[in-house]
């Protein structure tokens, strides 16, 4: 039997409370997170592994051992994620990221 690939996205939005607290890595005492926009901020936490830390309930432990962040784009008011047990793009109709499917709504209409 095949494993069977998984492939997650997350949408994080940069004009929440959420975004706005201070994000440091563990390994950075000084904390210079105040020179970096919000969206770049999360944009670090989440190539740095603290993704799996800032929402712990989304996770399991078995999905920390084989998930890896793929892909990490910022777009005007959002971070969007991708994230998989392989380097894979998700599809474009089943897609969170407005980027891809308001193009195709917009057109349909």
């Amino acid at each position: 039997m095949k494993p069977q690939t998984i492939i997650e996205e997350m949408l994080l939005f940069t004009d929440t409370s959420f975004a706005k607290r201070e994000l440091c890595e563990k390994d950075d005492p000084a904390c210079n997170a105040a020179k970096y926009s919000v969206g770049d901020q999360l944009e670090k936490a989440c190539w740095s592994g603290l993704l799996f830390d800032m929402f712990p309930d989304m996770f399991t432990n078995n999905d920390r051992k084989i998930l890896c962040v793929w892909k990490v784009n910022q777009g005007e008011q959002f971070v969007h994620v991708e994230l998989g047990t392989t380097a894979s793009s998700p599809e474009y109709v089943t897609s969170i990221d407005p980027y891809f499917f308001m193009p195709f709504v917009v057109y349909r209409n």
